[in-house]
């Protein structure tokens, strides 16, 4: 048997219990909202990563990527998965049994936690927890040490390669243009009204509909499945079944509708993923910024598209002609599309999106770093809310509270979120290029070449390719804000009549 085949069958066990964890989150997330107790469920949780960790750090792996790395003639992908099983060796090596098991553990119960506090819109309820759960983050993030500082090591877990200067040097300078852009949009005289989005909506009729817009994006229900979480998210529990959640609020229909479709994007691109790489470190996203550009750009590229709605707003017309029936197309369209400070992050509009971002990137670091003690975070929040958006959120619910990662110890991974933006509107310049029809294929409820060039481009690769490696091969050049800064002028002016 090859040394390289020896590394897949041997991973190929362990990503098995990475999916067995992943079922039992899921479960946690779409069953048991509403259980007091996570104790077995973090006990259960918690065995599998000590069992995850001693596979992963077995001589075995050592001794073979030893042989593999002498080995000079690795295809591509063989080459690519020696990489990322170094990579996970050398993390998981670094990391004390006890760590990985407390960390798993906690992050559980802190998932538990938040919910009842975010409920409850209470932060007292949290910051015991969170407290615990920033503490193991950064004793993790000392022990790995891949970066000088410690934020930087968080997020080369979400975002190999990347490093706090990195991206603050592509924010900062954002940060100012989308001010500038915001305030001449609020120029306009003829600004769109989104009260119709706010009117009252069957949730159960949104669920409905939802489930028509993702089965019309491919999403395939023999491989996945759609439920309510408390907040949004995609999973796999196997190399073909990708599974993912929505929420719905009657007085919002955006919250379903654009959170289905988001996710959806996520979900579309794990399901191509070659077969070749299934079972393996490669059968998944090269990076979170880079799943985060899939799912940015089915959601507000494509959703949020005038030619989009052509095609899908008659269908909304019938499933809600009390709201919809006389209300015209062009109006709704700008609805969506409407741009202003808003609470909630995963609403926010494209525009405005960048800053509810930026000021959790900015507020981590501080986190991590001990410059902020973790009770006055929601005043520093809403500081920073009003710094940046003008508003401050009323309650913790609608600030400090909404998001539900730190509660899982995902410190590090907010700004592959902005980042994902960025990538989204460079990548589909180029696919536009290679097909100017795209827009018209939407009018017509047509997404195949659009999906077909993401597969060819992006999905079907999993992780072979670096996030800076794909982007270069994909469009031709690095990371590029400019693409964004022009999609957002050549759809919004327009919108606002400017």
């Amino acid at each position: 048997m090859s040394v390289i085949k020896e590394l897949r069958d041997h991973f190929a066990e362990i990503m098995s219990l990475n999916y067995a964890r992943a079922a039992l989150n899921w479960d946690q997330e779409v069953n048991m909202r509403n259980y007091k107790s996570l104790d077995g469920k973090a006990k259960q949780i918690s065995l599998l990563s000590k069992l995850i960790h001693q596979r992963e750090t077995s001589d075995k792996v050592g001794k073979l990527i030893k042989q593999a790395e002498k080995i000079s003639d690795l295809n591509e992908i063989d080459s690519a998965l020696l990489r990322e099983t170094k990579r996970e060796y050398d993390l998981a090596t670094k990391l004390p049994e006890k760590l990985v098991t407390e960390i798993a553990e906690t992050s559980i119960k802190a998932s538990g936690i938040w919910r009842e506090a975010y409920t409850k819109s209470d932060f007292s309820l949290f910051k015991e927890i969170l407290e615990k759960t920033v503490e193991l983050q950064k004793e993790k993030a000392e022990k790995l040490a891949t970066h000088p500082d410690i934020y930087s090591t968080l997020i080369d877990l979400y975002e190999p390669g990347a490093t706090f200067d990195w991206i603050a040097n592509i924010f900062n300078p954002i940060k100012s243009k989308i001010v500038d852009v915001v305030k001449k949009l609020n120029s306009s005289s003829d600004k769109p009204d989104n009260s119709i989005l706010h009117k009252n909506y069957d949730i159960n009729k949104q669920f409905e509909l939802s489930f028509e817009i993702i089965k019309k994006f491919n999403y395939d229900l023999g491989y996945g499945r759609q439920d309510k979480s408390t907040h949004p998210f995609t999973t796999a529990l196997a190399s073909e079944d990708v599974r993912i959640t929505t929420r719905t609020k009657e007085d919002f229909l955006n919250e379903c509708i654009f959170g289905t479709i988001h996710e959806c994007g996520h979900a579309l691109y794990e399901m191509g993923i070659k077969k070749e790489l299934h079972d393996t470190l490669l059968c998944e996203g090269t990076s979170m910024g880079i799943h985060e550009s899939q799912s940015r750009l089915l959601e507000n590229i494509v959703g949020r598209s005038k030619e989009f709605w052509a095609y899908w707003y008659p269908t909304f017309q019938k499933y809600f002609p009390e709201n919809l029936k006389n209300y015209p197309m062009e109006e709704f369209h700008r609805a969506v599309n409407c741009v202003q400070p808003s609470f909630i992050r995963v609403n926010a509009d494209e525009v405005t999106y960048g800053l509810h971002v930026i000021l959790r990137f900015e507020i981590e670091k501080d986190m991590i770093e001990g410059k902020v003690h973790i009770n006055e975070l929601p005043e520093l929040w809403n500081s920073k809310m009003e710094e940046y958006l003008g508003i401050i959120p009323p309650t913790d619910k609608e600030g400090v509270l909404q998001d539900m990662h730190w509660g899982g110890g995902a410190i590090g991974y907010f700004p592959t979120y902005f980042l994902g933006s960025l990538y989204s509107a460079q990548i589909y310049s180029k696919a536009l290029e290679a097909n100017p029809n795209l827009p018209e294929d939407y009018k017509k409820g047509e997404f195949s070449n659009l999906m077909n060039y993401l597969r060819e481009n992006i999905h079907q690769h999993g992780s072979i390719y670096r996030a800076n490696d794909l982007i270069k091969r994909v469009t031709g050049e690095d990371l590029n804000p400019n693409y964004f800064f022009e999609y957002v002028r050549k759809k919004f002016y327009p919108i606002y009549k400017l």
